[in-house]
């Protein structure tokens, strides 16, 4: 059986990535989602937002810290 966040995130498939505070990619949004399973991200952590996970080096694409562990290996992703 095939991991559904896999299928989600199949676009950052070898993806280099950042461990970081979150950032808003823009000043127009207030928050972004993890690409695997949807986690909220958000300046200002909360019950269930995070404040910092693994990111793209433009801060597009966020992965949570517990997707990143359970999928580094299946979806290739390298730490910068």
């Amino acid at each position: 059986m095939t991991d559904w966040r896999i299928e989600n995130a199949k676009h950052t498939f070898g993806a280099t990535l950042q461990l970081k505070k979150y950032t808003r990619y823009s000043e127009s949004w207030d928050h972004d989602h993890c690409e695997a399973c949807w986690a909220k991200f958000m300046e200002s952590a909360g019950p269930q937002i995070a404040a910092e996970g693994y990111a793209t080096e433009d801060n597009y694409r966020w992965i949570c810290a517990d997707c990143f562990v359970a999928l580094k290996v299946a979806m290739g992703w390298k730490l910068r």
